[in-house]
């Protein structure tokens, strides 16, 4: 444990991170905000060494006080929610739920947006009641899952790339307007074309599938640091769980489910590729039970997030800040 301006830091979890910055229990509160700014070359460097951080027991009760830190620690450079994919509930105009999920089902570990053409360097989680049961936000290190995959599958995706293919229906799932913020066909064929998405196809039912390349490892801009930064098990069959599985196997042929990924020649990903993968995701995964008022403040090039299953009136919000492009990111 180390005392940093009157504020005990001390590492989570025997893997290394995160690293806890908790209130000291005395009569004294300390502003958060106010002593990130005092501390913000600290707050720089440990986010960078630790990939996550967690603001503990500090006196942090609302929406507009979580978006305080959340700028405190980074900028105003929000980024909104486009090409979604989970469904979520606005709090606060930069703040929504991080999910709304089904509470019995596990989320994959994933680092935000990788799929997309843009994606937040920063996502914080905000914590304003903590589950019953369970509940936790997974963190992994993707700086160790890329050193744990083996070479021939990192070489094959290398060279492959990473294709995914996403399918929108009238009855289930996000709309695809709501999903990309826009309200014609017009308008959804422009963002594609502007944001490196590869094919659009119109369904006879007036819904789009979209089919674009990706790759699935990139070097962490200020680091260096290589990182295994994709949605490629998140998004496949082969990861779903069983129940789930069948659910959507029932409704649909495996070419017509709502998400999946290929390798980028449109090869199937082999199941036991798929099994490979996920378990280094899950070997590499550290859970912290939340607390009240906890702040997850994690850089989402180095750290993967998921969800476990739930019980309880679990309240966890989400903001994202920092865009980063496509264009700008150096692969690996």
């Amino acid at each position: 444990m180390r005392i940093v301006d009157g504020v005990e830091t001390f590492v989570g979890d025997e893997a290394g991170f995160p690293l806890i910055i908790k209130q000291i229990n005395n009569d004294e509160a300390v502003d958060l905000v106010s002593w990130i700014e005092r501390n913000r070359g600290f707050v720089d460097s440990s986010i960078l060494d630790y990939g996550a951080l967690i603001f503990r027991g500090f006196d942090v009760e609302t929406v507009s006080a979580f978006e305080a830190v959340a700028t405190a620690c980074t900028s105003e450079n929000w980024v909104d929610y486009i090409e979604a994919t989970s469904p979520r509930s606005q709090v606060q105009s930069k703040t929504s739920t991080s999910t709304d999920y089904d509470s019995k089902y596990k989320i994959f570990p994933h680092n935000e947006k990788s799929y997309s053409a843009d994606w937040p360097r920063y996502v914080f989680f905000y914590c304003e009641n903590p589950p019953s049961a369970q509940g936790s936000t997974p963190l992994v290190d993707c700086r160790r899952v890329y050193m744990a995959v083996p070479d021939v599958i990192k070489s094959r995706f290398k060279r492959d790339k990473l294709m995914y293919v996403r399918q929108f229906s009238n009855y289930m799932g996000i709309p695809w307007q709501k999903a990309f913020n826009v309200e014609s066909k017009e308008e959804m064929e422009a963002y594609c074309q502007a944001n490196y998405i590869d094919k659009i196809e119109w369904k006879d039912d007036g819904t789009p599938k979209i089919t674009y390349t990706r790759n699935a490892a990139l070097k962490h801009p200020i680091t260096g640091d290589p990182c295994w930064f994709n949605h490629g098990v998140f998004f496949n069959v082969h990861a779903m769980e069983p129940a789930l599985k069948e659910i959507f196997l029932s409704a649909f042929e495996e070419d017509e489910l709502p998400y999946n990924t290929y390798y980028g020649t449109g090869a199937k990903i082999e199941k036991e590729t798929v099994a490979s993968l996920s378990k280094i995701y899950y070997d590499n995964a550290v859970s912290i039970p939340y607390e009240k008022n906890d702040i997850i403040f994690m850089d989402n090039i180095l750290i993967a997030h998921g969800r476990e299953p739930f019980e309880g009136d679990r309240k966890i919000y989400v903001t994202m800040t920092e865009q980063m492009r496509l264009e700008d990111a150096e692969y690996c």
